[in-house]
């Protein structure tokens, strides 16, 4: 028997699709790679098919089955990742979308629990008519899932209030590589050993299939105030990120725009100087001293408060913005060639990666903007847009790589990390093993033991 009569056996008939439109949907990620070489007319590799379970224990059976026969499994939620994190080549795609349902919500203790293919807009939509918010705000939210931001270790654009993932992470329900079901119990915080459940979250689906998750949420706050701070020099935005990081003053969003970015940033808006500008919200208790007071820290000019609340409304537009891009029907012509690099650094090695990343890449591209978007104490995530208008879609391919050769030397070089919260998948995985040093061969050693036969996702984080 073929792989879709097996698994239609274990799932049902109606589940399992080898349909073409289907096969192709699902051959990759939105990744400019993957962009590229459909705009090319190149053919993916294209999964043997695509299952829908429906339930936990379809999950387990799928993954027995595959565990069994050695059939490569790649789990699949939106779709929405941008780092060459799908790649279904002679496997099975995993689709988890009819996994919609929230199961539970515990006003009192502030948690609910979802299953994995839940869009972060239903959730959403769903916590608001109960007063309440999760505060994971991807630029994704509408096309990418529970499951997927807990697999790639996603944080959202109002993190410096609410954290990434991982702190709204209260427990999980997963499937590990031999069709086992592991449940945490989903207390507030326990001290019985390594926390070993977390070793999926970021995991990219190589070392399990994430199928529930119960999230920490907040109540919705009261009314919002904005502020924009502009600065002469990009240094100046720097410091007054680090001081308001490490004064408590608790933004809701706070983001530092470089001039490029900034020019990015303000392509409607032709009035507006195009100088280094930091754009900030501010909820809650006492919202208007803790502005006043980040002001103050500042020390910049007074800007246009009207750019935040355009920022909070045009905040995601950008996502199809790129997908035009990437078709050729956007400002770059085409052949353009456009991508994102979101790296971390301390504040004293900050300034240090932003110059060597912003030389490196601007030595090749057309523009290169960076924005600060998320703030720790310690440190903060440099976010780089780089685009060109090349002459062909091969060259347009070869920018591409030497971009990431460029811009990953020059982030290690400087002591950055390689990554913030787009993930590893197969772009980044080459330069994995150096980020991660000696831990590099504890995940390996990890992987086989859970995943002897390397059914899971096999190729991302280089696995």
């Amino acid at each position: 028997m073929t792989a879709p009569a097996e698994l239609a056996e274990i799932v049902g008939e109606h589940r399992v699709s080898v349909h073409p439109q289907d096969l192709h949907r699902h051959s990759g990620d939105r990744s400019p790679a993957a962009l590229l070489a459909r705009r090319m007319g190149r053919r993916l590799a294209r999964p043997l098919c695509v299952v829908r379970p429906r339930t936990t224990k379809h999950v387990a059976q799928i993954v027995e089955w595959a565990n069994a026969t050695k059939t490569p499994l790649v789990p699949y939620g939106g779709g929405s990742g941008v780092t060459d994190g799908i790649r279904p080549d002679r496997a099975v795609v995993v689709e988890l979308r009819a996994m919609n349902e929230i199961r539970d919500f515990d006003e009192k203790s502030r948690l609910v629990r979802a299953e994995c293919g839940v869009l972060g807009s239903d959730l959403d939509n769903a916590l608001h008519g109960w007063g309440f918010m999760l505060g994971h705000q991807p630029q994704s939210i509408q096309i990418s899932t529970v499951g997927g931001w807990v697999s790639t270790g996603a944080v959202g654009q109002l993190s410096s209030r609410y954290g990434g993932i991982e702190d709204l992470v209260a427990g999980m329900e997963a499937v590990l590589p031999d069709g086992r079901i592991v449940r945490t119990k989903g207390t507030p915080r326990t001290a019985t050993g390594p926390d070993v459940a977390s070793l999926l979250i970021g995991a990219e689906g190589t070392l399990g299939i994430v199928t529930e998750v119960t999230l920490r949420v907040s109540a919705l706050p009261p009314a919002r105030l904005d502020l924009c701070v502009r600065f002469e020099h990009m240094a100046e935005g720097v410091a007054a990120c680090r001081k308001i990081a490490q004064e408590d003053l608790d933004p809701t969003m706070m983001r530092l725009y470089d001039r490029d970015d900034a020019a990015i940033f303000l392509r409607n808006h032709p009035d507006e100087p195009r100088d280094p500008f930091m754009i900030l919200s501010f909820e809650g208790f006492d919202a208007p001293a803790r502005m006043e007071e980040a002001f103050r820290l500042a020390r910049g000019e007074r800007g246009n408060d009207s750019l935040v609340d355009h920022w909070w409304v045009h905040r995601n537009d950008l996502v199809h913005e790129y997908l035009n891009l990437m078709d050729g029907t956007g400002l770059l012509g085409p052949h353009a060639m456009v991508e994102t690099m979101e790296v971390s650094a301390r504040w004293s090695d900050l300034r240090d990666v932003y110059h060597a990343m912003k030389d490196a890449l601007g030595a090749q591209a057309d523009i290169v903007g960076c924005h600060l978007s998320h703030h720790y104490i310690d440190g903060a995530c440099l976010y780089f847009s780089i685009g060109s208008a090349c002459d062909s879609d091969d060259d347009a391919a070869a920018k591409l790589e030497s971009w990431w050769e460029a811009g990953m030397s020059a982030c290690i070089e400087a002591g950055g990390s390689i990554s913030h919260h787009h993930g590893i998948g197969r772009r980044r995985a080459r330069w994995l093993p150096t980020e991660l040093g000696g831990w590099w061969d504890v995940l390996v050693a990890l992987k086989k033991t859970l995943d002897p036969n390397g059914i899971m996702n096999p190729g991302a984080l280089g696995l």
